[in-house]
């Protein structure tokens, strides 16, 4: 789905910060009944993925509820880089972040919740394959969210198939802000890129996959 407006831009917001709510670990665990692995829909190197229920002043809503594994290499400079990117980037290409809860040594990322998953496993689980059109508006759509982060001297550093996430019209969401970087104005831009870690020439590859 195209989401530029009618002046052919996209639709972002500046990058101002922005307050989100904090949850407690009580609410977090009636949402995932106590974190039943029969409601998990993903693990990465944070942890594990529950899709929860959270009520909000009478109105609910279906979440995704990402919890640090204590066995992790992540930790809490990954959990305090995410809700610090994301309280400064609004994008209609990247995912929303609800809100955290960090009590009783639980640190948890609350995120709007894209209900067709992630790009790989459509791209290498699902039964039915995507078609060309939707291949090529979810790639467009990853490169808008890049673009967008790169003009905002944002280097994300994890670009992969596993980390595009696809909401109910498959309009891509670019995740996972916790190996991030970002720029300061003082800075040249070759002072990010110098600090790229993860998967280099992921990108690439993924826009590969896509046209097959």
């Amino acid at each position: 789905m195209d989401t530029t407006n009618e002046k052919g831009e996209n639709s972002s917001s500046p990058t101002s910060a922005h307050p989100f709510r904090l949850f407690s670990l009580a609410e977090i665990q009636y949402a995932t009944k106590n974190f039943d692995d029969k409601l998990v829909i993903g693990q990465g190197g944070f942890g594990k993925v529950f899709k929860g229920y959270i009520s909000s002043e009478e109105v609910g809503h279906v979440v995704a509820i990402k919890r640090l594994d204590s066995m992790s290499d992540q930790g809490e400079p990954e959990f305090r880089a995410e809700i610090d990117m994301l309280s400064k980037l609004r994008h209609c290409h990247l995912a929303s972040l609800i809100g955290y809860c960090n009590e009783n040594k639980e640190k948890i990322l609350v995120y709007e919740y894209m209900s067709n998953g992630t790009l790989y496993h459509h791209l290498h689980k699902a039964d039915a394959p995507l078609s060309w059109l939707t291949r090529l508006n979810i790639a467009i759509g990853a490169a808008r969210g890049l673009a967008y982060l790169h003009t905002s001297r944002v280097i994300h550093r994890d670009v992969k198939s596993s980390n595009i996430l696809l909401d109910e019209n498959r309009t891509a969401m670019i995740s996972d802000f916790g190996l991030s970087k970002i720029g300061t104005p003082n800075q040249p831009i070759s002072f990010v890129y110098a600090s790229v870690k993860a998967h280099l020439g992921i990108l690439i590859r993924s826009i590969s996959i896509l046209e097959n």
